[in-house]
């Protein structure tokens, strides 16, 4: 008589509804320590209520804090693809996690590397299994590192970033192409700020949009993160 052990080893891909607001919160002062759990405190609320997943990735030092005090999804907005170790200065994916993070920006227009760094991190992200949006600037870019798996790609045309002119006022035919070919659900960045923003971006096959300062500075941030998740579901 004996006993038979299997085990079965795989990876579930995570998959989100089609509705996604990803909130770059930089390091202004108004998104640091202390105004950041004030800044996101109303994330939770508006989620609930518009059934928009909206995902903050903020500073290293304030992720253990706002997973803790807000119970909501935090990523990161960088990692080094290093193991625990001698990496004095460097930031790892097991302190990531650690932290509370589940997942991670990579290669954002004001962090960004070369494609083979890129590929680093994101394979390393896969290995902790922590999600990722890998940001691209141009088409090719975009079909290049789409094609790696991540689990969202965000196209952003680096010369409207910060605008408050929105990138879709140029790049819709770039938009409706990318969105036949990608495999993996595109995110539209660069002067994305309203909510009339969000709903030219669904219409063109978008899947959600990552923004920085048009909710980190605005005058009532729970009033225009409300804008942007009903731009999902007002026509």
């Amino acid at each position: 008589m004996f006993t038979l052990s299997i085990t079965f080893s795989y990876q579930i891909k995570i998959c989100y509804n089609s509705k996604m607001i990803f909130l770059s919160l930089k390091t202004y002062k108004e998104s640091t320590g202390e105004a950041a759990i004030r800044l996101l405190s109303c994330v939770k609320k508006v989620s609930k209520e518009t059934g928009v997943k909206i995902i903050p990735a903020v500073q290293p030092t304030d992720i253990y804090r706002v997973k803790k005090e807000l119970r909501i999804e935090v990523w990161a907005q960088h990692m080094d693809p290093i193991e625990p170790g001698k990496n004095m200065g460097w930031l790892s994916p097991y302190a990531l996690k650690e932290a509370g993070a589940s997942g991670l920006v990579i290669n954002h227009s004001e962090h960004k590397m070369d494609n083979a760094h890129v590929k680093k991190i994101l394979d390393k992200a896969k290995e902790y299994g922590l999600k990722s949006v890998i940001c691209g600037f141009d088409v090719e870019m975009v079909k290049t590192f789409d094609s790696w798996g991540p689990d969202f790609i965000s196209y952003e045309r680096e010369d409207m970033i910060g605008t408050g002119i929105s990138m879709l006022t140029k790049e819709k035919e770039n938009i409706k192409y990318l969105v036949s070919v990608l495999k993996n659900p595109l995110i539209i960045g660069a002067g994305i700020s309203t909510g009339e923003d969000i709903r030219q971006a669904i219409k063109l096959g978008a899947k959600g949009a990552i923004l920085a300062s048009g909710f980190v500075l605005a005058k009532d941030p729970e009033a225009k993160l409300r804008e942007l998740a009903e731009g999902f579901i007002k026509k």
